[in-house]
């Protein structure tokens, strides 16, 4: 089960008291990084889950010192889980299932965290989790390449029709 691989954690920090305190160490947010703070709560890798509101179950993977506004839980690997591994798991898991709450849909790690999750040994986590890493890093160099050629196509429409 997700509960036997991850600990859940929550954070009490408004959006308001980031805004009010500007630092170097970066306020995730539903959407991602949204300020900087001076101070972390969190120190290492971390699945981000948005757990209230319109994108409850929406991912994220933070690394290195950050904060969480108190929307998202922050998920931590036990011993010997590959974190990524979880993560890409997760990627695939519909949340709709776990949904509560009429007015403001909230999810509960208590629900999700009893999702069966297939587990290799700690090798083969690292191996899946390594190869899923480098298919999306080529996705968002793709990505850019396609931009680059948007922007060149627009360069020449208007150089043509002036």
């Amino acid at each position: 089960m997700l509960k036997d691989c991850l600990t859940c954690h929550s954070s009490a920090l408004t959006e308001s008291e980031v805004l009010a305190n500007e630092g170097i160490y970066p306020v995730y947010g539903a959407a991602g990084i949204f300020a900087h703070f001076s101070q972390h709560h969190v120190n290492g890798d971390s699945i981000l889950i948005i757990k209230d509101g319109s994108n409850v179950g929406k991912l994220q993977y933070a690394s290195d010192k950050y904060s969480v506004i108190g929307t998202l839980n922050y998920l931590m690997a036990k011993n010997k889980i590959c974190l990524k591994y979880i993560y890409y798991y997760m990627q695939s898991l519909n949340f709709e299932r776990y949904k509560v709450g009429s007015g403001i849909p909230h999810i509960y790690f208590k629900d999700y965290g009893n999702e069966l999750i297939y587990c290799p040994e700690f090798t083969k986590q690292e191996k899946i989790a390594n190869v899923l890493s480098s298919i999306d890093q080529k996705i968002l160099v793709e990505k850019s390449i396609l931009a680059n050629f948007y922007r060149q196509k627009n360069y020449l429409l208007q150089s043509l029709f002036i």
